[in-house]
């Protein structure tokens, strides 16, 4: 991540949680986050890095949207970041077919006990 800040940095506007842990992480490490470009979608992130304006960092979980973008994603080695995140519903209602689909990537892209 540090060797990033060295290009044209791309975020997402506040107060997107992405960027709050981007922020959050460089200070314990004594950085800031310049940032060149902002957008308060991923897909323009992802759009404006394949197209040569800098580097991002986005979640895990954006890897295929990114590529298919064009974008070349390369994992961040230190310092890492994560969030734990989940779902949380009643046993007795079924889900939307969009919730279920998020569920089941959750489920595909995670640790974590079946939902």
């Amino acid at each position: 991540m540090l060797g990033m800040l060295h290009q044209d940095f791309i975020t997402l506007q506040r107060p997107s949680a992405v960027r709050l842990l981007l922020e959050q992480s460089l200070a314990q490490a004594g950085r800031r986050l310049d940032v060149a470009y902002e957008s308060h979608q991923l897909v323009t992130v992802g759009k404006m890095v394949a197209s040569g304006l800098g580097a991002s960092a986005v979640p895990a979980l954006c890897i295929q949207q990114m590529r298919e973008l064009g974008a070349v994603c390369v994992p961040l080695v230190a310092p890492q970041i994560e969030r734990r995140v989940g779902i949380l519903r009643l046993k007795q209602h079924q889900l939307s077919h969009a919730a279920a689909a998020l569920a089941q990537t959750m489920s595909d892209e995670c640790r974590w006990p079946d939902l």
